[in-house]
């Protein structure tokens, strides 16, 4: 990746601490899910991914990549999601955002069960497919391994400057998947596998590389998610 490459540092993601929780809208495009099948409990294994896989989620189509693959990360945003009305699906971004850690209160309490979920959302680079797509962390394990990403975000020249290091661009990293040993505490009947996160090692083929006119927008759009516009704050 090239300088011009440096997009957004994590610490300087461009959305307001004070968004208001919103409807989730349904056309703006957003990237399709990458997600790790951790139990055989998700739905993803109903649709041909087999657990510890991590399947690609586009629309109707899903597809299993594998228990290995290289992404590179490009912005990280902390979201909160309210599923428990199913009139309308609420999202909330930024830690300081009220109504986020009024969700993630929901789920520390209650559990999943609240039907509520939280965690750091990454727009990423997949490598295999030559896409962007989005990685949502919102399990306690996925959580738990969120700033593992950090190092590997870029650092745009503004943000450098302000926290007085070097600008860099965004860095490969491999994900695989590990089976993490059961709690004698806990009764479940399934296994769980977690993320693990690596830096990406040898030479990187990017078959497609994004231009960065698509780079610039795929970012753009993403972040966007994350921004109340006027009519959303008249609610």
């Amino acid at each position: 990746m090239s300088e011009g490459n440096q997009l957004t540092a994590f610490s300087g993601i461009p959305f307001s601490p004070a968004a208001l929780a919103k409807p989730k809208r349904e056309d703006k495009g957003y990237a399709p899910r990458l997600q790790l099948v951790s139990t055989g409990s998700s739905g993803l294994v109903e649709k041909g991914v087999s657990v510890g896989n991590y399947g690609l989620v586009d629309g109707d189509n899903v597809s299993d990549l594998g228990d290995s693959l290289t992404i590179i990360p490009l912005v990280r945003l902390d979201k909160a999601v309210d599923f428990s009305d199913s009139e309308e699906v609420v999202s909330a971004f930024g830690e300081d955002n009220p109504e986020f850690q009024r969700i993630k209160g929901e789920v520390d309490e209650n559990g999943y069960d609240s039907g509520c979920m939280y965690g750091p959302l990454f727009l990423a680079f997949l490598v295999e497919t030559c896409q962007f797509v989005e990685l949502f962390l919102n399990n306690k394990s996925g959580r738990n391994v969120a700033d593992d990403f950090n190092p590997f975000l870029p650092i745009g020249k503004e943000v450098a400057e302000s926290l007085n290091v070097e600008p860099r661009a965004p860095q490969p990293v491999q994900l695989t998947s590990v089976l993490l040993p059961r709690k004698p505490s806990k009764k479940t009947r399934h296994k769980w596998h977690a993320i693990e996160v690596a830096a990406h090692e040898g030479p990187l083929n990017v078959a497609e590389p994004p231009s960065q006119e698509a780079l610039q927008k795929a970012c753009d759009n993403f972040v966007k998610q994350s921004i109340v516009e006027d009519e959303d704050r008249d609610r």
